[in-house]
């Protein structure tokens, strides 16, 4: 279990808590709290691992959101531009387009190709089927090749003058 600290880690950086170490430590207990009553294979159990830090990833970025607009309503100090969480990865044009992506595609790319869960286990931590799962796993990478295309050609336009 402790290997899936730094993935933990990572993942809910990217999603742009805070305090990551503090999401492993939250994820890590609540599974000790509730593993007596897990049955399934590793595989399983590493799916609710992930939809455990998912989940509590999510709802500690919706409190710090919430306490943030208290706080905006008492308080005429504006906040600073909050920084792009790093996605995993480093290709400038990808970057651009991962970044115009609806946010559960985003996550879902996260789980699948830089956590590293097969389909059917992002479909767990999501709360997807796995069909539907697989469908928009298909159709983002789609959008994404093409919006990618398009980049290409309009360097390459650009290149040529």
């Amino acid at each position: 279990m402790n290997e899936l600290g730094p993935t933990i880690a990572g993942y809910a950086r990217r999603l742009g808590a805070s305090d990551p170490d503090e999401m492993v430590s939250a994820t890590l207990e609540a599974v000790a709290r509730s593993i007596g009553s897990f049955e399934g294979t590793e595989s399983q159990l590493r799916s609710f691992v992930f939809k455990v830090a998912h989940d509590r990833t999510v709802d500690s970025l919706r409190r710090s959101a919430n306490q943030r607009e208290t706080s905006l309503e008492t308080s005429s100090v504006q906040p600073k531009a909050q920084e792009t969480p790093p996605t995993g990865f480093e290709d400038p044009e990808l970057l651009e387009v991962l970044s115009s992506l609806p946010e559960e595609q985003r996550r879902m790319l996260d789980l699948r190709y830089v956590v590293g869960l097969s389909t059917k286990e992002t479909a767990a931590v999501l709360g997807r089927s796995e069909v539907s799962t697989r469908v928009a796993l298909s159709r983002t990478m789609a959008k994404v090749r093409i919006r990618l295309s398009e980049q290409h050609q309009v360097s390459e336009r650009g290149d040529e003058s």
